[in-house]
């Protein structure tokens, strides 16, 4: 599923393109995403109204206008493409929106785990009230990780995954961070030092940077605003290499399942 640093990637891809444009008009094909689209609130204050900015709080996109934001999340499969007009083009286009005076974006969602949703002016919204810290924001320091751990004595691999203790680190970017400092998955969160925590917060935000830096991982439901392939593949030290050679060590990567999840670390580089 879309992780931090492809929906990163769609955000900068977005910048130059729509920011300062006004949303003249915003059609929609199929109203069952995640949760039911306003659509007559979209529309009422949406048209007519100039995109200020795009921000992103975990793996959620914000698109700011006067009386609020449009909330999009890309659920498992979503994606959003450029396209020639308001006309769906795919089996799964759920939304149009055009931009004056020639730039068309369509949400396109195969398994409808995505959302579009409306965030008034100067309120919050369920699904980004309580998330955690970003691991790009400046503000986030080792300390207040560190604090934030201090009553959790389950492994740092869910730590890092649970939203509202970290926002938008998934699967991939756990594994291979854990890795990178080195620390075993299972290592209790508040068991982890403070001299951990700032090589692991460094090594986390590396890994997040090189990924965007590279386009994301590659998955193959991902495109980005141009249509173009969203993900590419970065240079992963565990994540899918059960079996194969650890880059450092040369030991055999184990796979192990942690809430329903495959987790990828070294036995020897990353020590319980």
């Amino acid at each position: 599923m879309p992780e931090l640093p492809e929906v990163e990637t769609l955000r900068r891809a977005l910048l130059p393109l729509i920011p300062g444009k006004r949303l003249t008009a915003l059609k929609f094909f199929r109203p069952d995403l995640r949760f039911p689209m306003p659509t007559e609130l979209l529309t009422r204050h949406l048209t007519g109204a100039v995109l200020t900015d795009i921000t992103r709080v975990g793996k959620y996109l914000l698109l700011h206008f006067a009386d609020g934001a449009m909330l999009w999340h890309l659920g498992m499969s979503g994606r959003v493409e450029q396209s020639p007009s308001l006309k769906p083009i795919h089996k799964h286009d759920h939304a149009a929106f055009h931009f004056a005076p020639d730039i068309y974006l369509h949400f396109v969602d195969p398994r409808r785990f995505g959302c579009i949703l409306w965030v008034p002016d100067g309120k919050g919204h369920a699904l980004i009230d309580h998330l955690g810290p970003d691991p790009l924001d400046p503000r986030t320091t080792a300390k207040d990780l560190k604090t934030r751990a201090r009553t959790c004595k389950g492994p740092i691999k869910g730590f890092l995954m649970n939203a509202t203790r970290l926002a938008g680190v998934g699967n991939i970017y756990a594994c291979e961070a854990l890795h990178a400092t080195p620390l075993h998955p299972n290592r209790p969160a508040n068991k982890v030092t403070l001299p951990q925590w700032e090589k692991l917060l460094a090594t986390l935000r590396i890994t997040l940077e090189n990924s965007i830096a590279a386009g994301g991982t590659t998955l193959r439901d991902f495109f980005s605003s141009d249509g173009s392939p969203g993900y590419f593949a970065i240079d992963l030290a565990v994540y899918g290499r059960e079996n194969q050679p650890c880059k450092r060590c040369g030991a055999p990567i184990v796979r192990t399942v942690h809430s329903g999840r495959s987790t990828f670390f070294c036995k020897v580089c990353q020590k319980r």
